[in-house]
């Protein structure tokens, strides 16, 4: 029974230190006004070298949208994706990625998003890409 209940106080002891080097607090994905707003908080910003921001229309192909430095432990990040409104895609996945200096990823936070474009924007969006 003692040797169980050690185990058990070691095992919560190292989980709550996992816990404690977590990078991300939260990260949300708001879609709105034909473009799709991540935002992000950091609990611990050790070993970081950027954060990087991908898109994907099925989960398996991400393209990085964007590479954002640091600003220090418990800072908040926002990033808006303006070119959602020229795909013809009811729904987008996200991911953030916490990065050190050899690019080797830290931690991964993944969305995913149904962006609200208007009928106007998907128009303009098919007529443009009509012109490339």
């Amino acid at each position: 029974m003692r040797r169980s209940l050690l185990t058990f106080i070691l095992l919560l002891l190292s989980f709550s230190m996992v816990l404690a080097d977590n990078v991300f607090v939260e990260c949300i994905a708001s879609p709105s006004n034909n473009q799709v707003k991540i935002t992000w908080t950091t609990r611990s910003e050790e070993n970081v070298a950027s954060f990087v921001v991908l898109r994907s229309n099925n989960d398996e192909n991400y393209v990085e949208m964007a590479r954002i430095a640091p600003k220090g432990t418990g800072s908040q990040y926002e990033y808006i994706d303006r070119n959602v409104m020229f795909k013809d895609i009811s729904i987008f996945f996200y991911k953030v990625r916490a990065v050190d200096q050899n690019n080797k990823v830290i931690e991964e936070m993944s969305l995913i998003v149904h962006p609200s474009i208007s009928d106007i924007y998907r128009t303009w969006g098919a007529i443009k890409a009509m012109f490339r």
